[in-house]
């Protein structure tokens, strides 16, 4: 009986029209070619801009501990970016001026090209030092960088990816 039931309760759900994917709400806008020009252009926030930096910050470190100098120079070029792309966009905020920044990237790079662990560790630590100065100088003194204590297979925030190189 209770099979019976289900089937009859199944067939009368199947036979009413769905209309709810037809319908749209009162409030949506109608399409038109052109963008919605009325709402300004997302720009983040330099908070978001640096916690974005900080964690290229430490995949850089990482990638440098086990010599995958191909991710190293990405995410050194991503934090060059990153720097240049903060200066753009708040060109009139003292904390966004990173230029004193660039020289330790420079140096960074270098390592990586020569693939000398050694040299890349002293030229990471300028620029962890080059980083806290900065912050220093923004007023931002309690925000301190250092080299990561843990590798990110020990952590939780990229636990899921591979860091060593193929």
């Amino acid at each position: 009986m209770k099979h019976y039931m289900l089937v009859i309760v199944v067939a009368m759900g199947l036979s009413f029209p769905v209309l709810a994917a037809d319908q749209q709400p009162e409030t949506s806008q109608p399409e038109t070619s052109q963008p919605n020009t009325s709402q300004p252009a997302y720009q983040p926030s330099l908070a978001d801009i640096m916690v974005a930096t900080q964690l290229r910050h430490f995949k850089l470190w990482y990638a440098g501990e086990v010599a995958n100098w191909g991710l190293a120079d990405y995410e050194l070029t991503q934090i060059r970016a990153t720097i240049r792309e903060a200066r753009r966009l708040y060109p009139n905020l003292p904390k966004a001026d990173m230029t004193s920044m660039m020289a330790p990237t420079d140096e960074v790079r270098r390592a990586i090209g020569s693939k000398d662990s050694t040299e890349f560790a002293k030229a990471y630590n300028r620029l962890t030092v080059e980083c806290n100065t900065c912050h220093q100088a923004a007023g931002l003194g309690f925000i301190t960088i250092r080299e990561p204590r843990l590798s990110p297979l020990e952590t939780s925030p990229f636990s899921d990816e591979s860091f060593f190189p193929k």
